[in-house]
């Protein structure tokens, strides 16, 4: 009876979580959403009400670095503000600090740090799980807000580029215009939801590749030697469907005007430096 209970009380807060961006304005969700969160996660434990007192909240949601349409026409201030508020805010901060709350204060891992024990047997299995899926998820979209500017805006200059990151890109792919190429063409092949990433190796050398739902190339489930993206598209439905539909490829092309060269060349160059803080955490 008690398992039927929890079944249908987490039914609810999933049907609750598929309405929220309907019923009520993507701002006010975050509070609401952390609420469902943590008592899906007590729920989901022993069938019992979550303590009263909540955790600390070692997870935080940054302001975007623009507003929410300042990346018109590209991307909607409608798809910014769901994808900010709802899908990184409430999804994957508010499930991080309702599951992973209570170890706050109990460690120095950064939040890059506990991505890359991915597939490497630093975590235990339950928390490797909600690392993979909603650390990743965090970071990934830190990555991603920064990497854009809007469109036409002096950072998407590609004379932004620096040296270093100039010299990557041609010995690897010859030219900016080849490496943008192979770039969307990965992109638009990538089946179901994910990411398509250009990171930097170890040797400085720069790789492209694609990974599925919010893996990223920290992971050692993706990588057994991290490459650190320094570049990254979300091909996620939720990233464009509001306004393309269908027609990711159309996306994808006009994702290219964001691209904010300054911000990638700094993070060719903290990726080189290995200070990950600068790229994931602490933009």
């Amino acid at each position: 009876m008690m398992e039927l209970k929890t079944a249908r009380l987490l039914g609810l807060l999933g049907l609750l979580l598929l309405l929220l961006p309907v019923l009520a304005p993507a701002r006010e969700l975050a509070g609401v959403g952390l609420l469902l969160h943590a008592a899906a996660a007590g729920a989901a434990a022993d069938g019992k009400a979550p303590p009263s007192t909540a955790p600390a909240q070692k997870f935080v949601l940054e302001p975007l670095p623009y507003g929410y349409g300042a990346l018109e026409p590209v991307i909607s201030s409608q798809i910014m503000q769901l994808h900010h508020d709802f899908h990184e805010g409430v999804e994957y901060v508010g499930t991080l600090n309702a599951v992973l709350g209570p170890l706050a204060g109990t460690g120095t891992a950064t939040l890059p740090d506990l991505v890359g024990l991915v597939g490497r047997g630093g975590l235990p299995p339950d928390q490797e799980l909600v690392v993979r899926n909603f650390g990743g998820g965090h970071w990934n979209h830190q990555l991603f807000w920064k990497v854009m500017a809007p469109p036409g805006s002096a950072n998407t200059s590609r004379n932004n580029i620096s040296p270093s990151l100039a010299a990557a890109i041609s010995g690897g792919f010859g030219s900016v215009d080849e490496m943008l190429s192979r770039f969307k063409l990965l992109a638009d092949g990538h089946f179901g939801s994910g990411w398509a990433w250009l990171c930097a190796a170890a040797d400085g050398g720069l790789r492209l590749l694609d990974t599925a739902n919010q893996d990223n190339p920290l992971m050692g489930v993706v990588l057994k030697d991290p490459c650190v993206p320094i570049l990254g598209i979300d091909v996620w439905e939720h990233a464009y469907y509001l306004k393309y539909g269908p027609k990711k490829p159309d996306y994808t092309q006009a994702w290219l005007r964001l691209i904010n060269w300054a911000q990638v060349s700094a993070n060719y160059d903290a990726a080189r430096r290995g200070d990950l803080a600068a790229i994931g955490a602490a933009f």
